[in-house]
């Protein structure tokens, strides 16, 4: 049934969807010879590491057949690479505890050949329509390697750790997609299906129209949190009821605020606004991705270090998006295209119905409002890196897939994280409180994650 709804999407021409660009694997040559490892094996490993991560990035559009990929979806296969392989090297050379693979270690084989491995099985495992393309770029990069030393005991290394980790994840809930009949509420406030999810082409349950992934915070295991309500977010506005929500001063200063800001043809956004809201329109995992790889060249860390801060930070993501849809669907909050739409029968004096108002950029994900996923999972990344890479560091500069040839630079993470989330009011798609109380909540997940998920190996074990 999910993947039926899926083809009905992709077959709505107005759906815009951007593939995030590639990024070329670059070696932080500086980081060779770290934690021990030799620099004629360390190098080749963190070039494979750096390889599969990209070939993650490059399969995942193949998750989904004919429509936009939902970046819940894109984080799972994330996960599923980047622990693999960083389960492999810890395989090899144990400095962080591993994730699913308990088997015996085994300090002669190759790391590189065991992260490319872990990579290839992993990805082929979780994404099978992109098993031929992951083949070719397999058996492009094993043959780089050449007669090296210990190939084959870390092709043995990578088959169980990718096996692993595959099997632990087999029945985590979201092979239906987390999508279930969904009924909207009628009151001020309550969610209702937004264009062009409210058309007879996207009633798929008879109920009216589509709200994407309603169960899976309910449903779906995280990769570390112990649920996905672990940590619901506040009431929207502090409010009993989205009905008194709405009738607070604080909504209507964000209702004001996104009419002004969020539309396609707002006068009152600014140049750069209106830059930031595409910038930053990429699904999250692949943009913090991309600034994870970044770090790892601007910080020169090692295989090690650099798989780690990945998978880390791709769990983190995963666990981000399933906690900010628990909330959701827990409150069931109207976008602001349904709440400038409504503002004459909201009940409150100071909001007012701009007619023909819609989004700067169409059309409005179909999901509910608060909280705001999107700085979620900014939040979650900002926090993660923060806390795995401590310290003041070079200037981040980062590119996006969904405004090719524009770069932006932060001097923190937490900048870039903030710029996120402001971005969601500028394209419409948020009021200020939802990114406020997504980037809030995400900062809680990332500093879990990163203080509970693939710790440092204590000394002497």
């Amino acid at each position: 049934m999910y993947g039926k709804i899926r083809e009905v999407i992709g077959a709505v021409a107005l759906i815009g969807a951007f593939v995030a660009c590639n990024d070329t694997p670059t070696a932080a040559s500086n980081a060779a010879n770290a934690g021990g490892v030799p620099n004629p094996v360390a190098t080749p490993a963190l070039d494979a590491a750096l390889s599969g991560n990209q070939q993650a990035v490059n399969a995942a559009p193949l998750l989904v057949s004919g429509a936009p990929l939902t970046p819940f979806i894109e984080a799972r296969l994330y996960g599923i690479a980047n622990v693999a392989m960083h389960d492999a090297l810890n395989g090899i050379v144990p400095r962080y505890q591993r994730y699913a693979d308990d088997g015996a270690l085994d300090p002669d084989a190759n790391p590189a050949a065991a992260v490319l491995t872990a990579a290839h099985d992993a990805i082929a495992g979780a994404d099978p329509a992109a098993t031929a393309g992951t083949d070719a770029w397999y058996a492009d990069e094993m043959t780089a390697l050449g007669s090296a030393d210990g190939i084959a005991a870390g092709v043995a290394i990578g088959h169980r750790a990718a096996a692993a980790v595959l099997a632990r994840r087999a029945a985590d809930g979201t092979a239906s997609g987390g999508v279930a009949p969904y009924t909207p509420g009628t009151g001020p406030g309550d969610y209702r299906f937004t264009l062009p999810f409210n058309t007879p082409a996207f009633d798929f349950f008879g109920t009216g129209g589509f709200a994407d992934a309603d169960v899976w915070g309910a449903t779906v295991t995280p990769f570390v949190l112990t649920s996905g309500a672990q940590f619901r977010a506040p009431r929207p506005y502090g409010a009993a009821s989205n009905a008194a929500a709405v009738l607070t001063p604080a909504y209507t200063a964000d209702l004001n605020e996104v009419e002004a800001l969020g539309c396609t043809g707002c006068a009152a956004r600014s140049a750069e606004q209106s830059e930031i809201a595409t910038f930053w329109m990429e699904n999250s995992p692949t943009g913090w991705n991309r600034i994870a790889r970044v770090i790892v060249g601007n910080r020169h860390l090692d295989a090690w270090d650099a798989t780690h801060l990945l998978a880390v930070l791709a769990l983190g993501e995963f666990d981000a998006y399933t906690a900010s849809l628990e909330s959701k669907y827990y409150y069931n909050f109207w976008r602001p295209v349904t709440a400038v739409a409504l503002a004459e029968t909201d009940g409150n004096p100071g909001t007012s119905t701009v007619a023909g108002w819609e989004v700067y950029q169409f059309p409005t994900p179909p999901v509910p409002d608060y909280p705001s996923a999107h700085a979620t999972a900014g939040g979650a990344g900002a926090a993660i890196i923060e806390a795995l890479v401590p310290g003041a560091g070079p200037r981040i500069t980062t590119t996006s897939g969904s405004l090719p040839g524009v770069t932006r630079s932060f001097a923190t993470v937490a900048d870039a994280a903030v710029e996120n989330a402001d971005s969601r009011v500028f394209i419409g798609y948020h009021f200020r409180h939802a990114t406020v109380a997504g980037l809030a909540q995400g900062r809680t997940i990332g500093a879990y994650v990163a203080s509970h998920a693939l710790l440092k190996m204590e000394p002497g074990r």
